[in-house]
């Protein structure tokens, strides 16, 4: 019964020297979505939308990395890829048929942009 109770306390030491001297644990790095769920939730269909990387310089263009192929109608909802982008943040740029605009987006947190009224 001594042996027993001595591992015991062996083991639990040894646990509790691990625990104190243990660092964090590493979050993942921030992973680049491969696709963009887009959901039109406005009454007008979308007519147009991207997403830009901005230029390195002043001598590289910016770069569609995504675009929205045909319109989306009132109600729908797509899927497209991403392709050649570096980063998390981006442009972007949509129309619809009473309005266009821009914004910025983070697609490594979330990859799913939703228009509604």
């Amino acid at each position: 019964m001594k042996l027993r109770l001595a591992m015991i306390g062996v083991v639990a030491a040894a646990g509790v020297a691990q625990a104190v001297g243990a660092t964090k644990p590493r979050t993942a790095p921030a992973k680049l979505a491969q696709t963009v769920d887009l959901e039109n939730q406005r009454p007008v269909p979308l007519k147009s939308f991207e997403i830009v990387m901005a230029a390195k310089d002043k001598t590289t263009p910016e770069a569609i990395v995504g675009k929205l192929d045909q319109p989306l109608a009132a109600g729908g909802r797509t899927r497209f890829p991403i392709t050649g982008a570096r980063g998390c943040r981006f442009e972007a740029r949509w129309a619809f048929d009473d309005a266009k605009d821009s914004g910025d987006v983070d697609l490594c947190n979330d990859a799913h942009i939703v228009f509604a009224d």
